[in-house]
């Protein structure tokens, strides 16, 4: 009776123990299958820059008050990669130049003394950038004026199908003080502000919009 017992035990625990194992095996399976397809939904979106509606756009400062002065540059050359599966994938490593003779304040009385009375100066026909990183917003690219070669923090976000880069730069930390007393002296009763003061900042905001193409990654 006893050996009746512990036999039926035996046989009930072993078929416990294999059911369980089977319904492992199962979980084991699904949770395989549920990362593979994690993984293909990661993969699943691609992404390109429509070069053509690239805009770099500044913005520099006159006055005590610091009044904003806009335009933009028409001529630049970018080299980006022909794809990637992330917003970062695109920004690291890309390069661009900007051509100063192109800048364009929307006014043909300003955009000559720029040309000349700045640029022209501050010895910086191409304006070089290459981005060194990007992550999270944030990244770093270096940028060369004036025959330096200096890192710029920027952020960067990723709206309406359009990344949006932004950068302060600070003309000091690329010896432009010679060439912004030379376009004040060129423009100084035009910096003047309400307080008589003639003022031209060194620093300049820079914006840069890259227009994104989306698909779907092909099987």
């Amino acid at each position: 009776m006893i050996y009746f017992m512990t036999s039926h035990f035996l046989k009930k625990t072993a078929y416990l123990t294999f059911s369980i194992l089977i319904f492992s095996c199962n979980t084991s399976e699904k949770k395989k299958i549920d990362a593979i397809e994690n993984v293909k939904v990661k993969k699943e979106h691609v992404y390109t820059i429509d070069v053509k509606g690239v805009s770099v756009l500044w913005t520099a400062y006159k006055f005590t008050d610091k009044l904003g002065v806009s335009g933009k540059f028409d001529d630049f050359k970018l080299s980006l990669p022909n794809e990637a599966e992330s917003i970062e994938g695109l920004l690291e490593n890309s390069k661009i130049e900007i051509y100063t003779e192109s800048v364009n304040s929307n006014s043909e009385i300003r955009d000559p003394k720029l040309k000349t009375s700045f640029f022209k100066v501050f010895n910086t026909s191409t304006i070089k950038g290459t981005i060194l990183e990007a992550n999270q917003g944030k990244g770093i690219i270096d940028l060369k004026m004036n025959q330096m070669l200096h890192p710029l923090n920027y952020s960067y976000s990723f709206k309406n199908d359009t990344i949006i880069m932004a950068a302060k730069i600070d003309l000091n930390i690329w010896n432009g003080e010679e060439a912004m007393q030379s376009l004040n002296k060129e423009c100084y009763d035009l910096h003047k502000g309400s307080d008589g003061i003639s003022k031209l900042w060194p620093d300049v905001d820079v914006q840069i919009k890259l227009p994104v193409n989306t698909r779907l990654q092909s099987e």
